[in-house]
């Protein structure tokens, strides 16, 4: 089963953190979700838009997807574009999606969380 965390919101965001929190949780479950980023969720996983909170790094809980072996996040080239941004600006590897086969991947997906 493939469950999807669709992140929304800028880094500062409460709904980000929680939507994090869902990822890292399904991830020590070795579920292996699928992070997507979209819209201003794209900034989180930029470089120079690190988030604090209760001493904890957003950055630093994101390095942990690696350690669980979840697969690398789903970018929309249209949001990449609209940001101005490349892949080599994330602090991870990223899939760069093609808005033709974005409907295609989600439709692959068993669950979508949305934060």
């Amino acid at each position: 089963m493939t469950i999807a965390i669709i992140q929304t919101h800028s880094e500062h965001d409460e709904q980000t953190w929680l939507g994090q929190d869902m990822l890292l949780a399904l991830a020590s479950h070795d579920l292996n979700p699928q992070l997507i980023l979209s819209g201003a969720g794209v900034l989180q996983g930029c470089y120079g838009h690190d988030a604090q909170r209760q001493q904890r790094s957003l950055h630093k809980r994101y390095g942990l997807l690696e350690l669980f072996e979840c697969p690398n996040p789903w970018i929309l080239r249209s949001d990449l574009e609209r940001f101005q941004l490349t892949a080599e600006d994330f602090i991870f590897a990223v899939d760069v999606i093609e808005p033709q086969d974005w409907e295609q991947r989600l439709a692959a997906v068993n669950k979508v969380l949305v934060y």
